[in-house]
């Protein structure tokens, strides 16, 4: 029986010793937990304030007519749809086509007689030559050459007002073609029909309007900001726009400088940088924006599942020499799912994001990397 008990009372102050505790944790800390580790970045970043926007449609798009004609007929009625380069309108063509056939049959002729002209000029060329030697031989008189020459002249001035004649004819033709062009009028944009002003038969001038287009994706949103924030907006800095649908980016275009005196506030309009899905195309449409504010800074950023939380404290473990290594940091503003650090890391020290809630100090880890993210590391 007194050697059951000292047995016993030496196995629990065996338990007890710190040698024996020492040792378990010696070697489960050397098991490699196998983990996810990111690069701490520098990251330029500005300030940003939230505001709500509404889509607002710029100036309709004009179209009119480039000549004098009549309307033959009209493809489209209010309210449709059209794309860019659909068929709006149809002048008459009859005698632009009949003009065009009748220039071109006068081009050909003048053309022809100039080839005529130019044979004839080589002749009398060689004519006027031969007039001037037997001229110097006394075989045939002055007169005689004279007349020769004034023939030689003629014939020059012919072939100069033929070719006149021809240039003539080549810019009425060019312009009747064209004028033939302008006789199917076509949508210059994507966009919806808002108006008609004119009607089929209807002899219209040329700068007449026809219609109006409220084009697609032309359209801006706008917001309304405090004068002082707004004063900070730098013009052509991107916009993040949110949709409950999907995100869009865009750019400051304007600030109105006048302030509402009511609100204390200032207009500001933003561009967009793609276009819309027919669902979000109304006037009016509302979207969340998030508006830089002030010139881009550099921030050191981190995956905010890199954190974890000791009572009031935050560490972050990170890769060294295939350890975990522990560092208390200090944390400033979220930035989407990353955080910024503003103390107790240095960039491209290599955080782990997975697998640490359970790491030690010192403790032997693995990293698990993916083929793809392997040249984000280096």
């Amino acid at each position: 029986m007194k050697l059951f008990i000292s047995i016993l009372t030496f196995s629990c102050l065996l338990l007890a010793s710190p040698l024996y505790g020492q040792s378990k944790f010696k070697d489960k800390g050397k098991r490699a937990s196998l983990v996810e580790i990111k690069k701490v970045k520098v990251v330029k970043i500005s300030e940003k304030t939230n505001a709500i926007g509404r889509l607002v449609a710029l100036d309709p798009i004009i179209v009119s007519s480039k000549i004098n004609q009549e309307i033959l007929k009209i493809h489209f009625k209010i309210g449709d749809n059209v794309k860019k380069n659909d068929l709006l309108f149809t002048l008459a063509s009859k005698d632009i086509i009949r003009n065009i056939k009748q220039i071109t049959a006068e081009l050909k002729l003048e053309k022809k007689t100039l080839n005529l002209l130019k044979e004839q000029l080589s002749l009398r060329v060689s004519k006027a030559k031969n007039a001037k030697n037997l001229k110097e031989k006394k075989i045939i008189t002055q007169d005689n050459l004279d007349n020769v020459n004034i023939s030689l002249l003629q014939n020059k001035q012919q072939i100069a007002l033929r070719e006149y004649n021809i240039l003539k004819l080549k810019i009425s033709l060019d312009e009747n073609k064209e004028n033939l062009a302008f006789a199917k009028i076509l949508s210059p944009v994507d966009g919806n029909i808002i108006s008609i002003q004119a009607q089929t038969g209807a002899l219209i001038s040329k700068g007449k309007i026809l219609a109006t287009i409220l084009a697609n994706g032309l359209n801006e949103i706008e917001t309304d900001l405090r004068s002082e924030l707004a004063s900070k907006i730098i013009i052509g800095s991107e916009v993040n726009i949110i949709n409950d649908k999907a995100n869009y980016e865009g750019e400051v275009r304007g600030i109105v400088n006048s302030e509402n005196i009511r609100t204390g506030t200032r207009k500001v309009r933003i561009s967009l940088n793609e276009g819309l899905p027919k669902s979000l195309s109304a006037s009016g449409t509302r979207f969340s924006l998030e508006i830089p504010i002030g010139k881009s800074l550099p921030r050191l950023l981190i995956p905010k599942d890199a954190l974890i939380s000791k009572g009031n404290k935050q560490i972050v473990y990170y890769f060294e020499k295939g350890l975990a290594k522990q560092k208390f940091v200090k944390i400033g503003k979220s930035v989407g799912n990353k955080i910024e650090i503003l103390g107790g890391l240095e960039e491209g020290q290599l955080v782990v994001v997975k697998g640490n809630e359970n790491l030690r100090p010192n403790q032997p880890i693995k990293i698990k990397m993916h083929k793809q993210n392997k040249k984000k590391l280096k």
